[in-house]
């Protein structure tokens, strides 16, 4: 199946684009499979979106099942770049234990902190 994400939002970007997405993403996934998202004619992104919107399912369904139900094309360098980095965020962030989990927040709270 592909997801033409145009026809659903005009960017990747916001909580806002994250709430129209999810319903289209989730409603694939029901149908199992895997699905190709195709951002052509996007061109703003963040990663948060990404974090929120696609890579959160490598929590879900683990980093191999995730490379086999999502394929991504038409990003811009822009966009492959924030997906890049949400998606190894997610993929490290998996493997880790929740004691590690706990210990990287608190560690990532202190850094905000100190700035």
């Amino acid at each position: 199946m592909t997801i033409r994400v145009k026809d659903y939002l005009d960017t990747a970007f916001s909580s806002d684009d994250v709430k129209r997405i999810t319903p289209v993403i989730d409603q694939a996934i029901a149908g199992g499979g895997s699905m190709v998202l195709d951002f052509s004619g996007i061109t703003f992104f963040t990663t948060l979106f990404f974090s929120s919107a696609v890579t959160r399912f490598v929590f879900d369904v683990g980093p191999d099942e995730f490379d086999r139900m999502f394929h991504i094309t038409g990003l811009t360098e822009v966009g492959q770049a924030a997906y890049n980095h949400s998606l190894a965020f997610a993929r490290e962030d998996s493997q880790l234990t929740p004691e590690q989990r706990e210990a990287r927040l608190a560690a990532q709270i202190n850094e905000y902190r100190e700035d």
